[in-house]
């Protein structure tokens, strides 16, 4: 069994040692951050725009943290260089902090956790999707999107798509419209465009979902961020999901299919941009 050597709030420890406080606020409140960061031959991918996700995510909460991006550069270089391992995923934490008193009132040092592990690589492809209405799951929205902690809605509708077979549920709001996964967006194709919903429906604008908008726009896509009504996915010729962890997969739902030609196309060209930008 694997057994990493994770950050802990200024320490290094393996995972089965580490431990939080129970006064955390993330642990008590969810009152925290998170980013996943791909690397790829022990390089960071796309870092700058995750930091930037961050830092515009912790002012909007109104958390200010005591490292610089440096800081965490230099910490997230370090935590790849104590694992062996050449690919893979960091999720890097911020909370509000260790609580005294009022929560609500607390000004305290931020904490800072960084766990590492292995990309696991999805062989059974195309994935399936199940399409769920979110007002079923108590899905949290911000405006704007933030990558908070709250993800209880999200892990129901993952459990709940499970008994459909399914490895992703996509939802739908309250008007009919498309959104995003529970943990990854999503993507179709029509004739020469690429399609994916807008950030106004209060979606996380995910930095693998924007560098595969770049490389759709390179391969000559027309690339459209707009309101998808439900009753139109079945005449979408192609479809995806994408996030930092799986980069791209074809996915299909009951009574539709697609050959996923430009599909094939965008995770070939996915996968090679990803590999120059982490040399």
């Amino acid at each position: 069994m694997l057994n990493p050597i994770f950050y802990i709030n200024g320490k290094w420890e393996k995972k089965s040692e580490a431990q939080i406080s129970a006064n955390d606020a993330g642990f008590l409140l969810g009152d925290g951050l998170f980013e996943t960061i791909r690397f790829q031959n022990k390089k960071l991918f796309l870092l700058d725009k995750h930091l930037a996700r961050l830092n515009s995510g912790l002012k909007t909460i109104k958390i200010n943290i005591e490292y610089s991006n440096s800081d965490l550069y230099t910490i997230l270089n370090e935590i790849i260089n104590k694992n062996n391992f050449e690919n893979g995923l960091i999720r890097l934490i911020i909370t509000r902090g260790e609580l005294e008193g009022e929560p609500w009132k607390y000004n305290g040092p931020t904490c800072l956790y960084i766990s590492i592990r292995p990309i696991a690589e999805k062989s059974d492809i195309p994935v399936k999707v199940v399409y769920f209405n979110e007002s079923d799951y108590p899905i949290i929205r911000f405006t704007p999107a933030i990558k908070s902690m709250n993800y209880i809605g999200n892990m129901l509708a993952k459990k709940d798509a499970d008994k459909y077979g399914a490895y992703e549920p996509v939802f739908i709001n309250n008007d009919g419209f498309i959104t995003e996964c529970a943990i990854r967006n999503i993507f179709y194709i029509k004739n020469n465009s690429l399609i994916t919903p807008s950030e106004d429906l209060g979606i996380l604008p995910g930095v693998t979902r924007d560098t595969i908008m770049k490389i759709g726009a390179d391969l000559g896509l027309e690339i459209i961020k707009t309101k998808i009504p439900q009753n139109e996915i079945q005449s979408m010729d192609e479809a995806f999901i994408s996030s930092s962890g799986i980069g791209l997969l074809p996915c299909f739902w009951d009574g539709w299919n697609s050959e996923f030609k430009l599909t094939k196309q965008l995770q070939k060209s996915l996968f090679n941009y990803i590999n120059e930008n982490c040399k």
